[in-house]
Parts: C-alpha cells; sequence; structure tokens
C-alpha cells in the first residue's frame, strides 16, 4: 500500500467539499455486502452469477490477518511447511516440535500484545498534542481557515482507515480465489472475481482520494504558516504524520496478534 503519511489540503472549497462528500461515499459503500453494488466493468459476468457466496467459502473462514499473510507469504510458507516435515521423524517429535512452536507463539504474542500496548500510549500522547495545535489554531486562525484544518485532520485519519479495511478485505478475496481447487464451482469463483474486481476498484478510487487529499497539504500548511510559530508548525506536522503512522502501526500489530492466537488455538486443538 502506498505511503498514507504524506502532505495534507490545498484546492477551492467546492473541491474540497467534493473530495469529503467523495470520501464518506467511498468510506460507506465499502462496508456494503459483496453483492450488492458491482461495477459496470462487471455487469457482463455478474448476470450470469446468481445468489451469495457459500457461508463455507473461504472469503468467510479466512479472517483479514490471515488473509493478509497467506497473499504475501503463501510461498515462503509452503517452502517452510514442507522443509519441516522432512525432519519429523514419529508422531512423538511431531508433537514435541509443536509444543515447542507453541511455547514459540506464545512469547511473540505477549511481546505483540505489549507493542500494541506502547502504541495505544503513543495514539493518546499524539492526540494530546493534535489537541492543543488544534486550540492554538481556534485561537489564531479565520473561522474558515479553521474549519479547512478540521476537515484535513478528519480526512488524514479517514482515507488512511479506509485504505486499511479495504486492503484487508481485498486479500481475503484474493486469497479465497487462490485457494479454489482447478475444478471449483464456478458460480462461487465468478462471485469471488467480481468481489475481488469492486474492492480493487474501491481501492484504486481511495488511493486517488489520498492523492488529492495529499495535493492540498500546500494550502494548509501556507496558512498554518502564517499563525503558528515554527515550533508550533513543527508540532503539527509531527502530528499529522504520526496519526497516520500510528494507524498502520496498530493495525499491523494487531494482525499479528490476531494471526498468532489463531495459530494458538489450531496448534492447542491439535495437541489435545
Amino acid at each position: 500500500m502506498a505511503d498514507y503519511m504524506e502532505g495534507l489540503l490545498e484546492v477551492d472549497a467546492d473541491d474540497e467539499d467534493s473530495s469529503h462528500r467523495r470520501l464518506s461515499s467511498l468510506s460507506r459503500s465499502s462496508m456494503t455486502s459483496s453483492t450488492s453494488s458491482l461495477s459496470s466493468s462487471s455487469n457482463d459476468q455478474a448476470k450470469r452469477i446468481s445468489g451469495p457466496l457459500p457461508s463455507d467459502s473461504a472469503y468467510f473462514t479466512t479472517s483479514e490477518s490471515k488473509a493478509r499473510f497467506l497473499t504475501r507469504y503463501s510461498k515462503d510458507m509452503q517452502l517452510n511447511s514442507t522443509a519441516a516435515l522432512e525432519d519429523v521423524r514419529n508422531d512423538l517429535e511431531l508433537a514435541k516440535k509443536k509444543e515447542e512452536l507453541v511455547d514459540s507463539i506464545g512469547r511473540k504474542l505477549k511481546i505483540l500484545r505489549s507493542e500494541l500496548s506502547a502504541i495505544r500510549e503513543e495514539i493518546r500522547v499524539n492526540e494530546d498534542l493534535g489537541a492543543a495545535v488544534a486550540s492554538r489554531v481556534e485561537q489564531l486562525a479565520k473561522p474558515n481557515e479553521v474549519e479547512k484544518f478540521r476537515l484535513h485532520v478528519d480526512e488524514v485519519e479517514k482515507i488512511t482507515s479506509l485504505l486499511l479495511g479495504l486492503s484487508g478485505r481485498l486479500a481475503r478475496a484474493q486469497n479465497a480465489l487462490m485457494s479454489l481447487v482447478v475444478d471449483a464451482n464456478q458460480e462461487e469463483r465468478g462471485l469471488l472475481e467480481a468481489k475481488r474486481n469492486k474492492l480493487c476498484e474501491q481501492h484504486d478510487e481511495a488511493k486517488k482520494l489520498k492523492e488529492n487529499i495529499d495535493r492540498r497539504s500546500f494550502y494548509v500548511s501556507e496558512f498554518l504558516h502564517k499563525y503558528l510559530s515554527s515550533e508550533e508548525y513543527a508540532d503539527y506536522e509531527h502530528f499529522v504524520k504520526m496519526k497516520a503512522k500510528l494507524l498502520m502501526d496498530f493495525r499491523e500489530i494487531d494482525d499479528k496478534i490476531k494471526l498468532g492466537e489463531e495459530q494458538m488455538s489450531a496448534l492447542n486443538l491439535n495437541l489435545s
């Protein structure tokens, strides 16, 4: 995914309002069901498909965190799994390896949870910094400039969250397609392809909105420079950049924790 921490807001008010409406609309549409709003490019395909995805489809049975991991590392996992199995001599050795893996995952989960707690604290501190900057802007800037500042901060958070969410759902759809066998049900394959194509379109549109927000950064920076001292402006820049970065860091660590917990549950179930 692209870097979401560059720049912030800069066009005329009409363009700003239009972009904000598009962002809100895309946020809502990205949460709809897989069969409710296929794009025009998928219409012909959609006409040949009817009904929802089966409940046992990999799209529903695989979490976003696991799908991200499988999409990125599926080849490495296959190689590592093959190598590990070659080393296993008997059932006792296999059980021992599983117990060692459970212990290893447990230690990693403890570290990850500690990191997540630290990120939560960083988010709190950064939000306090943002509140101080906002208070200063409200004291010094014109009402319309204050509104543009607030809109900008709001859009940075929304577009980052939207891109992260779409990325996870896209990984689920792609992983579900990859997991289908060659002679799989063609209706399910068609539905998954239509879902993937729709999510690709939404993700591309979200990236364009992100680019528009980045281009408008210069406008906000320009009027903030008039009111803030160099130290206060540095606080503003730090706050906005860290707001996006911490959202991404939080999602990444949270995904790793969810995946580790899934692996731990599967191994414990297998050992019992």
